[in-house]
């Protein structure tokens, strides 16, 4: 079932300083779901949401209507990543099989097919200013040197960013650090690529050119990361159960860092994803572990501003927000029992 949840606030009523109090409450809404949905992501105007499941297909939800808009089934494998041009015209959709989908949202075609080369991608996502090129990161760890690509779609080729991976010369018997987690900045001008290491790199999109590279933390994996719709702030998901912000000039500045600090100290919650809020002011974390589900939402400042309670699962489960409306829309989804529940405030 899908399940919407909206703020139980009379908004008018609401102290213009409590930013906090428009955020999501309750859930408010469910509808069935065929195939557990593993990732999901809105358009840009946050009314259509897809949903990339464990059998292989995308589904695309009005978020109006609440109905299935468009189901697209050609992965063979569990989808990994599912992202939107600017447009909404198309969507990426990636998969386990090593296959990248451009797909015509109107007409359910795919545009562009891209295989490359049996090797799990990861994740993958649209560049935010053209249909015409995409990120991709493989599970390539200890098998090659480049696990991220530069996919251009017109025409066709394919770019390695090989100065994602490098090998530790001083320690040549050590694991090799791998590429876990890829964004765009918000004008796709440069890429930020987060390794097994803890290591976050700059790099020029347009031409591989490495700009800086900062130490986060305690060196653990970096699951997930991601950046501000106005660009300036980016927040990192680690292995080590920490969510971390940071501005974005403090990785141009290199070194180490641990930004901003987010965490649950007394339960020590691991964390599936990690975000921005639609406008910038709070970063959301999904838990990754428990018999109950729970979105935790801070302040910029390290405040832990409000919890959602999800619904009682075994498996972690993953979100997306809204980026153009006015007001605020969190969707949740995890992939217990083919079942999906969503946050929603209109």
């Amino acid at each position: 079932s899908l399940a919407f949840a909206r703020s139980k606030m009379n908004l008018a009523l609401i102290d213009p300083f409590e930013l906090h109090a428009e955020l999501p409450e309750m859930i408010e809404d469910k509808m069935q779901v065929e195939s557990a949905v593993l990732v999901c992501s809105f358009n840009r105007r946050g009314n259509l949401l897809a949903g990339g499941c464990v059998d292989g297909r995308v589904v695309v939800w009005d978020f109006e209507t609440h109905g299935v808009a468009r189901t697209l089934h050609l992965h063979a494998a569990r989808v990994s990543a599912v992202s939107w041009t600017r447009s909404s015209r198309r969507l990426l959709s990636a998969s386990a099989d090593s296959e990248l989908i451009l797909w015509e949202v109107l007409s359910g075609i795919p545009s562009v097919r891209v295989d490359l080369g049996g090797v799990e991608i990861v994740h993958a996502e649209m560049h935010p200013r053209s249909r015409k090129m995409c990120l991709a990161c493989m599970n390539a760890a200890g098998t090659s040197r480049s696990a991220v690509y530069l996919q251009h779609f017109e025409p066709e080729r394919r770019v390695a960013l090989v100065s994602a991976l490098e090998t530790d010369e001083e320690n040549p018997g050590s694991k090799p650090d791998a590429c876990t987690a890829v964004c765009f900045d918000s004008k796709g001008e440069r890429v930020l690529i987060g390794s097994s290491k803890g290591i976050v790199r700059l790099l020029e999109a347009s031409s591989g050119a490495e700009l800086a590279v900062v130490q986060i933390g305690t060196g653990a994996s970096i699951k997930s990361l991601g950046i501000s719709r106005d660009g300036q702030m980016v927040v990192l998901n680690c292995a080590d159960r920490v969510i971390r912000a940071l501005q974005l000039e403090r990785v141009l500045e290199g070194g180490r860092t641990s930004g901003r600090e987010l965490q649950d100290v007394v339960n020590r919650t691991p964390w599936s994803h990690a975000c921005f809020t639609a406008d910038g002011e709070h970063v959301i974390g999904a838990s990754a572990g428990g018999a109950e589900q729970k979105l935790y939402i801070w302040d910029l400042h390290g405040h832990l501003t409000k919890m959602l309670d999800g619904p009682k699962a075994d498996s972690a489960f993953y979100f997306a927000c809204a980026l153009l409306l006015p007001n605020q829309i969190v969707s949740t989804c995890h992939s217990a029992r083919d079942a999906s529940h969503f946050f929603h405030l209109r």
